[in-house]
């Protein structure tokens, strides 16, 4: 004889609470002669009658009380670890986030999504991490990470993608005396020698590139790895450096350096947010995206 479906889990916690079967059919909103023929059917598979009469309920046999506690088991477990998965609160959740992030994004995106984490999920933890950009895609397949933000370019198939904000280029350099408004020919500023971070690496390249498009070409003075290198470098010497306008802004409170215009036009760059389409439908990971869009939309800047 072929086991039942898994309905008569539900039948039998119904009759291990109700002890009868007509409250088990209202509750389980089924007839009586359904509940009745399931448990026929039951007590067939089993060789044992799981409930008998005991005045005015039904009780458990000793098999049937060992079923009760096996069902109880599964149910819990079906509850916990497959229904459940629908649901997501982020002010008791103690999940933990992975988001990829350039040191850039360190500086200037972490501090403002861990502000947000404080305060719509304060058990939530945000591991903010940095992997080279070939393993990048991979690891946001495997699930090791939820989320890579930055200008990025094209990752690779079956990423999706949004659009945060756009960032475009701004000159630093060492600040006057008077501390008068800068402005600097081209000319003027393809002769004086550069500060490059290569962290900005994509940056950089679309800097080069469009120099070379009016005829002239980057002079680079010194090539550092880190970002918060550059700040001193400028301001304790006669070099230059272009970086992300919002990096600026954070420049000139670290150092003595002033902002100024770049004087070639360059196309703003984009800022996106990237995940697999394996956790496109997790609620968790719904909940993340639209922190993350929320947190850093367009006009974020303006407000920091």
């Amino acid at each position: 004889m072929q086991p039942p479906d898994l309905n008569f889990l539900y039948v039998l916690q119904a009759l291990a609470d109700e002890r009868s079967v007509s409250r088990a059919a209202d509750r389980l909103g089924l007839t009586q002669p359904a509940v009745s023929h399931a448990l026929g059917k039951l007590r067939t598979l089993f060789q044992d009658d799981l409930f008998v009469r005991a005045g005015p309920v039904m009780a458990p046999t000793p098999v049937g009380e060992q079923l009760i506690e096996g069902v109880a088991r599964v149910l819990a477990m079906v509850q916990q670890e497959i229904w459940s998965t629908k649901a997501f609160d982020a002010t008791t959740t103690e999940r933990t986030f992975s988001v990829c992030l350039s040191d850039m994004g360190m500086i200037v995106i972490l501090p403002r999504l861990l502000a947000a984490f404080r305060e719509r999920a304060p058990l939530a933890t945000l591991k903010p991490i940095q992997l080279p950009s070939m393993e990048l895609a991979g690891a946001l397949q495997d699930g090791k990470v939820d989320l890579a933000i930055g200008y990025l370019g094209k990752l690779g198939d079956n990423l999706h993608q949004q659009s945060l904000f756009r960032r475009s280029l701004v000159g630093i350099v060492k600040a006057g005396t008077k501390r008068k408004k800068v402005s600097m020919t081209l000319e003027q500023f393809v002769e004086r020698k550069h500060v490059v971070a290569g962290t900005l690496a994509l940056t950089n390249q679309l800097l080069e590139r469009e120099l070379r498009q009016q005829g002239a070409r980057l002079k680079v003075g010194v090539e550092v790895p880190f970002l918060l290198a550059v700040p001193n470098l400028v301001a304790m010497s006669d070099f230059i450096a272009a970086v992300p306008d919002e990096l600026a802004t954070l420049f000139a409170r670290l150092a003595n350096v002033e902002v100024f215009p770049l004087p070639i036009k360059l196309p703003d760059l984009t800022v996106q947010q990237f995940w697999h389409a394996r956790f496109h439908n997790d609620a968790g990971h719904r909940w993340l995206r639209g922190v993350v869009a929320e947190t850093l939309g367009q006009g974020w800047k303006d407000q920091a």
